[in-house]
């Protein structure tokens, strides 16, 4: 009875070992290359450099896989997102309730911070059309931002700026969703 029980206990542990190192392995496998960064950031409507000043930047990004990948761009943008809002409440002389030059600007960067949460569920879930759409909603609220800050006079070159880098942000996010992890082809050639 003791050899039993001995047996499979052991067969037990080797079958756990064999499944950690084959998810292990698994993983490893799945890890972003940097030809795959160079398809990332060569995409039509990336602006290379940027994308390549992003993802090379910091080398805790061979470590990560796509899913990972797509977070830290993710939560990239999102710091990004609050350092502008910041500035935009500063610049304006912003007061809760009170109309300020940049109050659009203002509530599309709050919307656009608040998505990251919204994402980072549904990503979990594996929900990858609501994330293609948070993505969207982002790009297209600075896009209106950009819009309406390009009617003032003059113009505020530093908050155009920022609002374009988030919008290459979220083109590089789409490209990594759709081409990486739901694994879409017809958005990838």
């Amino acid at each position: 009875m003791v050899a039993y029980v001995d047996k499979n206990f052991s067969l037990a542990c080797f079958l756990v070992l064999l499944l950690f190192v084959d998810s292990s392995y698994a993983r490893f496998n799945m890890l972003v290359t940097k030809d795959q960064i160079h398809t990332i950031c060569t995409k039509q409507d990336i602006n290379s450099s940027y994308c390549f000043q992003v993802l090379n930047a910091n080398p805790e990004i061979a470590r990560l896989d796509f899913p990972s990948l797509f977070k830290f761009v993710l939560n990239y943008q999102a710091q990004n997102i609050s350092d502008t809002l910041k500035q935009f409440k500063l610049s304006g002389g912003y007061t809760p309730g009170v109309e300020s030059q940049y109050s659009l600007c203002i509530e599309l960067y709050g919307w656009a911070f608040d998505n990251r949460d919204s994402t980072l569920r549904y990503l979990a879930a594996k929900d990858y059309n609501s994330v293609s759409t948070m993505i969207g909603g982002t790009l297209e609220d600075m896009f209106t931002c950009t819009d309406d800050l390009s009617t003032m006079k003059p113009v505020p070159q530093f908050f155009m700026t920022e609002s374009n880098l988030i919008k290459e942000l979220s083109k590089i996010l789409a490209v990594i969703l759709e081409c990486f992890i739901s694994k879409r082809k017809e958005f990838c050639n």
